[in-house]
């Protein structure tokens, strides 16, 4: 199996040289592993539990030592499947949308959570305000840290003004969002039991992102650059907002 063809599938790179790795050598010890991948043991023991979670490789006991074993690559795929229906459902919108369009949609794919940071940057190079919609639980830890790390900032340094419409609560691992002059955020909250939102859109400008990047599914994003889709989605976040 090629490497190239896991990360297309939204695994990082890392990722794939150890799932590879493990196929080839089969129950084996964390070092073996790493060695066998050509990565630092740190660095392994940051990754593995990425591919706990998506079902790669699962852990067995034996003594006192805990090998790891490659799992079939089936219920990855499932999970695979099932993010993108989610991306699906929001189809039927977008399709009713592009019918009042005057010009056809540029839509955009990207995948796995370099994928996911190219959207993000997609919203800093615009440079328009922001709309957000987003549930912030269970997003994966990697892109938790893009976000507070880097996203915010750099999203504040180029002075692009954020209001968002957060379905449960706004307080979820690193993230504890709140309205904040200095970080130019404004913050409404929705009960998920009336307003469930398992991934994240952004209207930015002429462009609408959505993204899906929670730890129980893989990273997929989209862009969609159409004037009518944003002001249409405007107006559903607008009608939201206006009546918190």
């Amino acid at each position: 199996m090629n490497s190239k063809i896991l990360e297309n599938l939204g695994l990082s790179k890392t990722e794939s040289q150890i799932y590879l790795a493990a196929l080839e050598l089969g129950e084996s010890l964390h070092k073996q592993l790493a060695e066998k991948a050509g990565i630092k043991r740190p660095t392994l023991y940051e990754v593995i539990p990425k591919l706990f979670e998506k079902g790669l490789i699962s852990k067995s006991i034996k003594g006192k030592r805990q090998f790891l074993v490659p799992e079939d690559p089936q219920k990855f795929l499932e999970a695979k499947k099932l993010e993108l229906e989610a991306l699906q459902n929001q189809i039927p919108l977008l399709q009713s949308l592009m019918l009042t369009a005057k010009s056809r949609p540029k839509i955009s794919l990207y995948e796995g959570i370099e994928g996911i940071k190219k959207v993000y940057q997609d919203h800093i190079e615009q440079g328009e305000p922001i709309l957000e919609i987003v549930g912030i639980e269970k997003i994966q830890p990697e892109i938790s840290k893009y976000i507070k790390k880097d996203y915010i900032w750099a999203r504040v340094r180029k002075k692009i003004p954020l209001k968002m419409l957060i379905s449960g609560p706004k307080t979820a691992g690193i993230f504890k969002m709140k309205s904040d002059t200095h970080e130019l955020r404004e913050v409404k909250n929705v009960e998920e039991k009336f307003f469930s939102m398992p991934l994240g859109i952004n209207i930015y400008g002429n462009n609408v992102s959505f993204a899906v990047y929670r730890e129980d599914s893989e990273p997929v994003g989209v862009i969609i650059r159409s004037k009518e889709i944003s002001a249409g989605l405007q107006s559903i976040f607008n009608f939201i907002w206006n009546r918190l």
